[in-house]
């Protein structure tokens, strides 16, 4: 164990290394920078026992052949944000490659095919629309999504094409994968906040995002009497305070963001015309989504005189992981001795993805500070260790059948 730990300690940094570009971490996909991680990914792959291909969009695959076709499949996803970190998404094909490797030398071949993948554009930092290689992992993936453009107008087609991925045919959506399981840093500072080592994820949570609009009457500041004004700026400062601490009352089972908030003119001597301001809403059940509409309805009744309009630009309704895949991580945590907990992950990952389709389970591991997406972004050897046992365990009894009585381990 301390072997493999020290492995995937090491890998991180190296992977780390082929992403840097002008002096910060940026693997943005179909660069010379993914180029590198992949041709490094695909090396390791090889070296632990896998036979690696990749897919028309680019991801890799490691694949193990089993006695049976059926895929369980594990990873993440190989790009960063610009200026990002070395753990997010790296973690999880790095973690999934040890497993295999380990796996293998104890257990020698699969029952069922083991596949690690190193899936491409999850972020979104190129191509805006993200998610590029789960999506095509479960046939949601189209020829019209290829005419998307990055900042320098080059079309995602033209990029895969450039790269030598794609041969005009997008990928057929995986009819033989059984499970897909994904660890990942927690990006956030729950686990650690509570010296929890490991999280089971329990659903990608859903969204509620859009905009309010108050209205007033645009007037003179210094000579409109305090009563006489029809000002939106406290009756949005108001329903901003009430919705925030309606969202406080629910823990950690949902969060709540006004990001922008806009008075118009925007004149220090001119009372406003009306103010926007926008709200990002997230959840893991959609219960608490439901609620927080019916919330907002109720608190704009009470600003009718500022006949405020609301506005939804996104709805997303949360996509929970198999139930049964939770509950086994469980018995196994348990087994471990492993401090653990459930939670909704607030951020997205390929699992909300591919869990569209195919039975999906995620594993967080604690993140420094709750720090991610930033250079700072780090994860100890020692947090890192109870997420990959966890993982282990979970493709050992996935992949190989075998459980701990089965061989006395």
């Amino acid at each position: 164990m301390d072997r493999e730990l020290k492995w995937i300690g090491q890998s991180i940094e190296q992977l780390a290394e082929t992403g840097k570009k002008d002096g910060a971490y940026w693997r943005a996909s179909y660069t010379p920078e993914d180029h590198r991680g992949a041709a490094l990914l695909q090396q390791w792959m090889e070296d632990a026992g896998f036979q690696t291909y990749f897919d028309a969009v680019g991801n890799l695959y490691g694949r193990m052949e089993g006695t049976s076709d059926a895929v369980i499949l594990t990873g993440s996803h190989r790009d960063t944000v610009a200026n990002g970190g070395k753990y997010d998404g790296a973690l999880g094909i790095i973690t999934a490659i040890a497993a295999g490797s380990a796996l293998y030398r104890t257990y020698g071949k699969p029952q069922k095919t083991l596949e690690v993948v190193a899936l491409c554009e999850e972020e979104g930092s190129r191509f805006l629309s993200g998610y590029i290689g789960s999506r095509a992992i479960i046939g949601a993936l189209s020829p019209a999504d290829l005419q998307e453009v990055d900042e320098d107008g080059i079309s995602l087609q033209t990029a895969m094409q450039t790269c030598g991925y794609y041969d005009g045919v997008l990928p057929k959506p995986r009819e033989d994968v059984e499970q897909f399981l994904e660890l990942h840093i927690e990006q956030g500072g729950i686990l650690e906040k509570n010296g929890i080592h490991v999280g089971i994820v329990t659903a990608m949570v859903g969204l509620l995002i859009g905009d309010i609009v108050f209205h007033g009457a645009q007037n003179h500041a210094g000579t409109t009497p305090m009563d006489l004004r029809c000002d939106p700026v406290p009756a949005a400062a108001s329903f901003v305070n009430t919705l925030h601490q309606w969202a406080m009352s629910k823990g950690h089972n949902l969060v709540c963001t006004v990001g922008n908030i806009t008075a118009s003119p925007g004149k220090s001597n001119v009372i406003a015309n009306h103010v926007r301001l926008t709200f990002d809403i997230r959840a893991g059940r959609q219960s608490l989504l439901d609620e927080a509409k019916e919330t907002i309805a109720f608190l704009l009744k009470k600003f009718a005189a500022y006949t405020p309009q609301v506005t939804y630009a996104c709805q997303e309704t949360p996509v929970p992981m198999d139930q049964e895949g939770v509950q086994h991580l469980e018995t196994l945590a348990d087994k471990q001795g492993a401090a653990y907990m459930r939670l909704a992950s607030g951020a997205g990952h390929d699992a909300q993805i591919i869990g569209q389709r195919i039975k999906t389970n995620m594993i967080f591991v604690p993140s420094k500070n709750g720090v991610s997406h930033s250079p700072d972004e780090f994860t100890a050897l020692e947090d890192i260790a109870a997420g990959y046992q966890l993982l282990k365990a979970y493709l050992k009894e996935s992949a190989w059948r075998r459980k701990e009585a089965d061989d006395g381990r």
